[in-house]
């Protein structure tokens, strides 16, 4: 995907956009801040955030507070593991929140930023799991724990994680679900 964005997420005073991008790193993809003020060659003025020579990174968020961003990044000679991190919105050191053994993805922060939701398939269907955070040291103060217990395909999140997204609400989750059934004839 040479010369492609992503936009995932605003900076909360509406100045820059977060994006996936490998436009200053061909071949793989970076988190980017782009200015909105030197919209339309914002690209000119991109200031990068974090990137991996032997990692994409995607699905950046930021936190309430705009202190935090998090992301998942994937090995692009594994495909089949992605890890959540959080790095500092100006960037620096990355904080590992998964373990990178599953395929951890969607990123989302609680509205109080005090807990990253994220979806995980390390029970074989996909489930909402979240680790507690703490936004003053910016580090997580446990271990992920599961949230919801879908595991079987009368009800299950679907599994295409292309297409799956996710939101919090103070209350509620929403997520696209599934039903399958079969017959023999």
């Amino acid at each position: 995907m040479q010369g492609g964005i992503s936009l995932t997420d605003w900076t909360p005073d509406g100045k820059w956009i977060l994006m996936s991008s490998d436009l200053q790193t061909p071949g793989r993809v970076a988190l980017c801040l782009f200015p909105l003020e030197a919209a339309p060659r914002a690209e000119t003025q991109m200031r990068m955030i974090a990137s991996d020579p032997e990692s994409n990174l995607w699905q950046g968020r930021f936190s309430p507070d705009g202190r935090w961003i998090s992301f998942n990044a994937f090995n692009a000679t594994d495909p089949s593991v992605s890890t959540v991190y959080v790095v500092s919105s100006s960037g620096g050191e990355w904080v590992k929140l998964t373990e990178g053994r599953f395929w951890d993805d969607k990123p989302r922060w609680s509205p109080d930023g005090k807990a990253i939701y994220f979806v995980s398939n390390r029970t074989g269907f996909f489930n909402v799991w979240k680790v507690r955070f703490d936004p003053a040291s910016g580090k997580p103060l446990d271990q992920p724990t599961r949230v919801t217990d879908f595991e079987t395909t009368t009800q299950m999140i679907m599994p295409n994680i292309v297409q799956l997204e996710m939101a919090l609400t103070s209350d509620r989750i929403i997520l696209p679900m599934m039903e399958t059934s079969g017959s023999i004839w």
